[in-house]
């Protein structure tokens, strides 16, 4: 049987790509694919231009830039290849937005630290016609194309359960700590995205988190999650690449494995991410109905560096044929969903539908499904009642980080807590079950006095032009009643960090509202400081009408 392990190839290989970032994945997985498969990089930058240049001598890329910008600026890249740490993505897509001068983007998943970054950045590209495609490399991963065939074909049956698993924490990478989460959006966001194209979408997800006792960094060094299907099909991730079992004086045992039964077989594979290069090739063995003994087909092919060859290459063939990617950035925005519906679910301690989290519907999609006679939905599946293991696991049973609650921000002024009370209540008023930074901005305004409003209006802000911005940046979500206090997203809990940081720093002792919309501005990747950006409002000449409110004989000259 022919597993089409192999994905299909551009017949134009030749476009013009420029690489931003050099770590590991662009000098071990992008670049040696690329070349292996005939494609055309041209150009690199990243943070660090000597690291660039070691990158570009070993694979013979001639032109490395100073900075991203300067890449960026360049009329002649057609393709660009983001692979920069987790919060800075979006950013470059913006940028990249406002020149409108690339074809096609292809970005490391999970594309925006929140689902709202995420969409901003889909949304950007759509208007500005540039096709996004998200780098979701386990797609492309041989033994996952061999079980999409096996699924496509029957082999198996009806699929009744599958499982993930993964053990063992890839030493390449470099977490961010900062953030106090890893497994969910980092890792386990590859498995739901794998399901996903396996199975297609769920009706609603169970996810539990704890934090690794021995690795405390992350509220979820171990995570577990249970898919369910309208048709009876069970997917269950659980997920451990924080720990290292070796470290405390036993064998360790590092392992990705997936495994499908259906109604007349199985199949179960291994991926070799989680080892170090060069890394062995992938493998599966599955048996269907008659069957005697296991099919082990082998192959040379490897997760990397060869499933980095199908991602780059879908895009080039939509590119080349002017269809939709295979992993367009609008269907992976769903997956993103599935991310937040398992965050609320660790908040909520119930199964939660994809309908808990809205995936908005852009002008551009819509005008595209109107012109071909169709029309553009929404994802919109029936909510969900608390499971079976929602109703008899108890809350006291789990074991997560606290959450940061308004009680512990013992030096914010009061009209700073009056603020992300507001926010609290216009995440209610939008049926959004978390607290984003966009609900912070609202808040602010929302309270029409203090020093960040002040300042605002002085910048020559309309608040209200900029409470219609974000109110159509979010849209509303479905009516459900919340469980409990609506969680802080983590970019929220870091605009808060940013926001003491700038009180020390102007030598305040207490934290107010210019301390937060400070924090807002500094934090760069949210809702809240997209739109601000995008209203020309400069973090610097911030700060400083912010003290000129403080002290009106601030830089007078004596």
């Amino acid at each position: 049987m022919d597993l089409q392990i192999q994905p299909p190839l551009p017949k134009k290989r030749d476009f013009r790509i420029g690489i931003l970032g050099s770590g590991f994945l662009v000098n071990e997985g992008h670049l040696p694919a690329y070349r292996k498969a005939g494609f055309n990089p041209v150009a690199i930058a990243s943070r660090n231009r000597e690291q660039a240049e070691q990158v570009a001598q070993r694979h013979g890329i001639p032109k490395v830039f100073d900075t991203c910008e300067d890449l960026l600026n360049d009329p002649s890249i057609e393709v660009l290849d983001i692979a920069v740490p987790l919060e800075a993505p979006s950013t470059l897509i913006l940028r990249a937005c406002a020149r409108k001068t690339v074809r096609g983007i292809l970005v490391q998943p999970p594309l925006g630290v929140e689902y709202g970054v995420a969409a901003i950045a889909v949304r950007a590209c759509q208007e500005a016609g540039i096709v996004l495609s998200v780098n979701q490399f386990m797609r492309y991963d041989p033994s996952v194309r061999a079980a999409k065939t096996l699924l496509q074909t029957g082999t198996m049956g009806e699929p009744v359960f599958a499982t993930f698993e993964m053990r063992g924490f890839p030493g390449w990478m470099t977490l961010p700590t900062e953030l106090g989460w890893s497994t969910l959006r980092l890792f386990s966001v590859h498995h739901l995205d794998c399901f996903r194209h396996w199975f297609g979408d769920p009706e609603g997800i169970y996810c539990s988190i704890r934090a690794d006792p021995r690795s405390k960094s992350y509220a979820d060094g171990i995570c577990t999650f249970i898919l369910e299907y309208a048709d009876g099909l069970r997917c269950v991730g659980i997920d451990n690449p924080v720990a290292r079992p070796a470290q405390e004086n036993s064998p360790a045992d590092h392992y990705l494995r997936w495994r499908i039964e259906g109604l007349n077989g199985l199949a179960n594979g291994d991926i070799g991410w989680h080892c170090a290069p060069p890394f062995p090739p992938s493998t599966i063995k599955f048996a269907g109905q008659g069957d005697e003994q296991f099919h082990e087909p082998k192959w040379t092919e490897s997760w990397l560096p060869d499933a980095f060859i199908g991602t780059m290459a879908q895009l080039l063939i939509a590119l080349e044929t002017g269809t939709e990617p295979a992993i367009s950035a609008a269907d992976y925005l769903k997956t993103l969903a599935l991310v937040e519906a398992a965050s609320h679910s660790t908040q909520r301690f119930v199964s939660v539908s994809l309908e808990d989290v809205k995936v908005p519907t852009f002008p551009a999609a819509t005008e595209k499904a109107e012109r071909a006679g169709g029309e553009a939905k929404p994802v919109a599946l029936k909510g969900r009642k608390p499971g079976f293991l929602s109703r008899v696991m108890s809350r006291a049973s789990r074991i997560s980080s606290p959450p940061m609650t308004d009680r512990t921000l013992n030096n914010f002024t009061p009209r700073a807590q009056q603020v992300l009370a507001l926010a609290r209540k216009e995440a209610e008023r939008f049926n959004h079950n978390f607290v984003g930074t966009e609900h912070v901005l609202l808040g602010l305004i929302a309270l029409d006095r203090g020093v960040a409003v002040n300042v605002l209006k002085k910048l020559g802000l309309d608040l209200a032009k900029v409470r219609v911005t974000v109110e159509k940046v979010v849209g509303t979500g479905p009516k459900e009643k919340m469980i409990g206090r609506v969680p802080y997203t983590p970019l929220v809990k870091k605009v808060l960090a940013l926001a003491a940081k700038e009180a020390k720093s102007l030598n305040h002792a207490y934290i107010g509202t210019e301390h937060i919309l400070l924090g807002l501005l500094r934090e760069g990747d949210g809702v809240a400081a997209r739109v601000l950006k995008d209203l020309n409002v400069n973090i610097e000449e911030t700060r400083q009408e912010i003290l000129k409110e403080l002290d009106p004989n601030f830089g007078q000259s004596r």
